[in-house]
């Protein structure tokens, strides 16, 4: 007899327990669907929130494009075609939604950016940016958009929850300067946004399979930018965008990456960006390990000093900063993970790779993830440090790839407009701090379905939007 998610998130609420050095443990083992009736089940969207309605612009209604295991392309059948609000003020929940077509055809170049997976997108006050993305256009072809676009949240929410679409609210523009898919957008105080890494990608996935993954002009093609953008984004009246290149900034051996988590970081000098994972390595196809940081008016720096262990593929972020230990905490949930962390050998154990793709038996040493990782990087001068430590609880399922964490909209934060959660209101409670929200869920293990099973093989694992949203609690300690 199957075990519900209630009766496990019941035992591992008794068992939650901070690692060592940690202030925090992190537990997400409640599913709370139920309270969000008709929310849709979406994977690789972006996301925005205003006054407590979410909102849900492209990505995938499917689960993982199966390379290896048949078809890998990105049908349009799979896409998500519609606009989403999901109205949490009240309770049960309630959905709206619009189909993207509904917009005139004077809207043409974001109609199909907003039906593709991968954007690059940021949220600044009530406005969301969205870049890039890889899906079909108006003809049929895989392209990854040279677009830029932007929602005034207010204006759109209001016109969703009516059930109607006007544009009035939407700006946008063409630029190869925001062509990327699976990378990272950002903005800092400096005023400018910062479009980190991802990749070019033309053409079909299953075509790219089919040319060993390798560049061919007239069929597909996949090119890395290997950059960070620094950029300017102006409006241009009230429908239009104009983007403008203020620096760039080049490496080839550590850029080299797509699919990563990009999120804001804090310390005693400001607000800055830290790029955390992402794949693949050229030689062993596996994660990226070293972080890379970037604050105002410098250059980004790569950390030598630290290897990442834990889920390196794009997955939910909970970012807590501690003001008086100036001590900043990215909490990553799930995914894809190149280690596990083994709690009875208190060590973390590299996953297995196997075989090749053309071989009956294949592992390719990235694995689903059910952990939860923190990394904890100390910014107090002359104490620099950075380490890793896996929580106790569990996530319910292998879950967080493609997904979101979505904070609460009361949390006390040190810097709200970037959705870092202050620790010291945190401290002596359990706390309700957000939800995880959409993504993809994996089954990665034969019958009976857990980890004492044959793993499937890579490439062929059953995954699917995920229906769960899962509340996240910190129970952090007193001082």
């Amino acid at each position: 007899m199957p075990i519900s998610l209630s009766l496990v998130a019941l035992f591992l609420s008794a068992v939650v327990q901070a690692p060592a050095d940690l202030p925090f443990a992190v537990d997400a083992s409640e599913d709370a669907a139920s309270q969000f009736p008709a929310a849709p089940r979406l994977q690789s969207f972006s996301f925005g929130q205003w006054k407590g309605r979410w909102v849900f612009i492209g990505g995938r209604i499917a689960g993982y494009h199966s390379v290896g295991g048949g078809s890998a392309d990105f049908l349009r059948i799979d896409a998500n075609r519609d606009i989403w609000v999901v109205d949490t003020t009240v309770q049960p929940a309630k959905t709206f939604h619009v189909p993207v077509d509904q917009l005139a055809s004077d809207f043409a170049p974001i109609k199909g950016q907003w039906t593709s997976t991968g954007q690059l997108y940021f949220q600044d006050k009530d406005q969301l940016y969205i870049c890039g993305g890889y899906g079909q256009d108006h003809a049929g072809n895989w392209v990854t958009f040279p677009v830029i676009s932007r929602v005034d949240l207010p204006k759109v929410i209001d016109e969703v929850m009516r059930g109607q679409l006007s544009g009035k609210g939407i700006a946008f523009g063409q630029s190869p300067l925001t062509q990327s898919t699976g990378g990272g957008l950002i903005k800092l105080r400096d005023g400018y946004f910062y479009l980190v890494m991802g990749h070019n990608f033309q053409g079909s996935y299953t075509a790219f399979e089919g040319q060993g993954e390798h560049n061919a002009a007239e069929a597909a093609s996949q090119t890395y930018l290997n950059e960070i953008r620094k950029l300017k984004i102006t409006a241009a009246g009230d429908r239009s965008l104009h983007v403008s290149l203020a620096e760039k900034f080049e490496d080839v051996t550590e850029f080299h990456r797509r699919d990563l988590n990009v999120t804001p970081i804090l310390a005693p000098n400001g607000l800055g960006l830290a790029v955390y994972g992402g794949v693949f390595t050229p030689e062993t196809q596996l994660a990226y390990d070293k972080p890379i940081y970037l604050f105002d008016n410098t250059k980004p720096v790569v950390d030598s000093s630290f290897q990442q262990k834990m889920n390196a593929y794009a997955c939910p972020r909970l970012l807590i900063y501690d003001q008086a230990g100036e001590t900043m905490y990215t909490t990553l949930f799930g995914g894809i993970s190149q280690y596990f962390w083994n709690a009875s050998a208190g060590t973390f154990i590299e996953n297995p790779r196997v075989g090749a793709k053309v071989e009956t038996r294949y592992l390719d040493g990235l694995q689903w993830s059910d952990q939860i990782s923190t990394i904890q990087k100390v910014m107090a001068t002359g104490k620099e440090k950075t380490r890793e430590a896996v929580h106790a609880a569990l996530l319910p399922a292998f879950v967080g790839t493609g997904a979101v964490f979505i904070p609460a909209p009361e949390m006390s934060g040190a810097e709200l407009e970037a959705d870092i959660l202050d620790l010291e209101s945190l401290r002596g409670t359990r706390t309700l701090v957000g939800y995880i929200y959409g993504g993809i869920r994996a089954f990665p293990y034969q019958f009976p379905y857990n980890k004492t099973a044959a793993p499937y093989r890579a490439g062929t694992v059953p995954t699917r939007a995920s229906e769960l949203i899962l509340k996240v609690y910190v129970e952090a300690k007193r001082r």
